[in-house]
């Protein structure tokens, strides 16, 4: 092969093998860098959070809902008002209940003037009976003194008559028509003697017994009754919605007229000065999350373009059950909260992150979980 010139002055090609060590150079050094990378990736550490929406509230806290459908009657009780346990806030339309009610108090009042009619009654009757049944037994047993004296005028008149008959004094006939008054005396006698009463008693006990037996009646008849006016009463307390704790109140939009449900939230109550942060969690970090993690929240208010501030805390408490809006599947997680120097009004909205683990660089970009 002859010598290679040039006329512009540039160095000379490379020879193979010189290509060869430039190219091993490079790869080396690529290889390198990635295995530099690599090992970087693995070794910095990345926290994985779950990120979450919610407002700040009380500990003590309750949601208002309605506990029937109906129609709002009347408005209590407006936002910021302080309310105490078992205040009426909203009333709604009863009508058709007190319709009922007084109904079954006419019918509770009706049954129970019948039941005093018929109470009397029965106590006359009884009474009537038990006094007739006393004059009868006060009648007999003096008619039974009189017969058994009656019986002894006709024997001792009888035993004289006969000795007056054996002297001569008196006749047969005499003699015959005493005896036949002695013998009616006995007839009569006996017949008192064996007069029962005991008949009239038991009927007289049976009397009580009937008497019992529809009084019974009746105020089985008058309980019912006076249940369906309890019921009715419970239904009208049941259109009354009450403040279940005391608190600060905010009400939501909704006005005299309105249809409500029991789905509807109509009011929250802020119990208490202690704070807490109340988040919303998408149902596929549920498994993820355990009281003690920590968290870091930025609330509206002082959500700043140039500086923003942040609450850090940790959780406290997590519902057990996992809850559906119809759009997305989430768990209630309930938090730690000092607002420091801050003035923080129950209801602020917040974003915030839960941490949960921590994991390499690359499981974090690749989202693969740890």
């Amino acid at each position: 092969m002859g010598d290679i010139r040039t006329t512009e002055g540039e160095g000379m090609p490379e020879t193979r093998a010189q290509r060869r060590h430039r190219l091993g150079k490079a790869v080396g050094w690529f290889m390198g860098v990635s295995l530099a990378v690599v090992g970087l990736g693995l070794v910095i550490p990345v926290n994985r959070y779950a990120t979450a929406q919610g407002y700040v509230t009380t500990r003590e806290y309750a949601e208002v809902r309605s506990p029937v459908t109906g129609i709002v009657s009347r408005i209590l009780v407006s936002s910021g008002e302080q309310v105490e346990a078992g205040q009426v806030l909203v009333e709604l339309n009863c009508a058709e209940e007190e319709a009922s009610l007084s109904e079954a108090q006419a019918r509770v009042s009706r049954l129970r003037s019948e039941r005093e009619r018929r109470q009397t009654e029965m106590s006359s009757d009884l009474s009537r009976k038990e006094v007739e049944l006393a004059e009868q037994k006060r009648a007999h047993a003096a008619a039974l003194q009189v017969s058994e004296l009656e019986l002894a005028n006709q024997e001792s008149r009888l035993a004289l008559t006969q000795e007056l008959v054996a002297k001569g004094l008196k006749s047969q006939r005499e003699l015959d028509e005493i005896r036949l008054g002695r013998d009616l005396c006995q007839v009569r006698l006996e017949a008192l003697r064996q007069k029962d009463f005991e008949v009239y008693e038991r009927l007289l006990v049976q009397d009580r017994r009937m008497y019992a037996s529809e009084m019974e009646s009746i105020d089985e008849e008058l309980s019912a009754l006076e249940d369906s006016v309890r019921r009715a009463q419970a239904r009208i307390e049941n259109r009354k919605i009450r403040a279940p704790i005391a608190g600060r109140v905010v009400r939501y939009e909704f006005v005299v007229g309105e249809l409500l449900e029991p789905t509807y939230v109509i009011y929250e109550i802020f119990g208490g000065e202690e704070q807490v942060l109340k988040l919303r969690v998408d149902e596929r970090y549920a498994t993820r999350l355990a009281t003690g993690q920590r968290y870091r929240a930025r609330l509206a208010s002082y959500n700043g373009a140039i500086q923003r501030i942040y609450f850090r805390g940790t959780v406290g408490y997590l519902r057990n059950v996992v809850q559906n809006d119809g759009r997305s599947s989430y768990r209630m997680v309930y938090c730690d909260f000092d607002p420091g120097e801050y003035p923080i009004q129950p209801g602020t909205t917040a974003e915030a992150r839960i941490y949960y683990a921590r994991s390499c660089f690359w499981s974090f970009l690749l989202n693969l979980e740890p």
